[in-house]
């Protein structure tokens, strides 16, 4: 093989691998990082199944408690629950925090209201997912 051939072939191998190396992660990270509804809603519904289980758990421990041992008090209002709730301060798919008393359908944010006697928890209709309601009342364990 001469050298212009040489030359050649070493400039096409150096093409394509610049191609490998920024085209190919070019085209793939866009693709992952495109915003998947399945993934939207499956982080809505699990975010609104937690917020139940956890108001769910607090009241079945104060049911049952008796005065046997000490636990921290419920929360008395809305602000305290979500607090309990989502302490780190999760946020929705589409932006905003996870929980706030209001559902917003446009963002996947559950809403939330309640007291030391009942919480409401309120599933917005994010873009599949059918609006739901679920209130948890102290005693109805």
């Amino acid at each position: 093989m001469d050298t212009k051939t040489q030359d050649i072939l070493l400039r096409i191998g150096g093409v394509v691998l610049l191609v490998i190396i920024f085209g190919v992660p070019a085209v793939i990270v866009p693709m992952a990082m495109k915003d998947v509804p399945e993934r939207s809603e499956t982080k809505t519904l699990t975010t609104y199944q937690e917020a139940i289980n956890i108001v769910q758990r607090s009241f079945d421990r104060h049911e049952l408690n008796h005065g046997k041992r000490r636990l921290m008090p419920l929360p008395e209002n809305s602000a305290g629950w979500i607090r309990l709730i989502n302490p780190m301060g999760r946020k929705a798919p589409g932006g905003g925090f996870a929980i706030l008393e209001q559902p917003n359908r446009e963002t996947g944010t559950i809403g939330l209201t309640g007291s030391r006697d009942a919480v409401t928890i309120r599933l917005p209709a994010y873009r599949s997912l059918t609006q739901q309601s679920t209130t948890i009342v102290m005693g109805n364990q």
